[in-house]
């Protein structure tokens, strides 16, 4: 027989607090806080969601976005984070652009939509 465990809201806001700002699954996040039942994070995450700010969201998806941070370091160390992401999505467009330079040149093909073009309705 499993005995129900009864957590402190103030514990439950640990939880999502650690599970949004972090990298960790839901259930990992119920394994590191030793939760008896994993589905817990779930529904802690939709009760306290307006609390942090942040949409829920899936995280195979897209990570969601931490809680504003509240001290100089942690601004500083978000302010560092988004720049990598922004290096990151910049190189991935020039990536892209030049992927489709030479296809349009070694294949002849036009790729790119122009400007004014007419699109067939199927």
């Amino acid at each position: 027989m499993k005995i129900l465990k009864h957590y402190s809201d103030d514990f439950k806001r640990e939880v999502v607090r650690h599970y949004l700002s972090s990298d960790d699954s839901m259930k990992t996040t119920a394994v590191k806080f030793n939760l008896a039942v994993p589905a817990s994070v779930h529904q802690w995450v939709r009760k306290f969601e307006t609390e942090f700010k942040t949409p829920v969201m899936d995280k195979s998806s897209e990570k969601p976005k931490s809680p504003i941070p509240d001290t100089p370091e942690g601004m500083a160390r978000r302010i560092k984070v988004l720049e990598e992401a922004l290096e990151r999505e910049r190189l991935n467009t020039l990536a892209a652009n030049k992927i489709i330079e030479i296809a349009e040149r070694d294949l002849k093909i036009s790729i790119r939509k122009k400007s004014g073009a007419k699109q067939s309705k199927k």
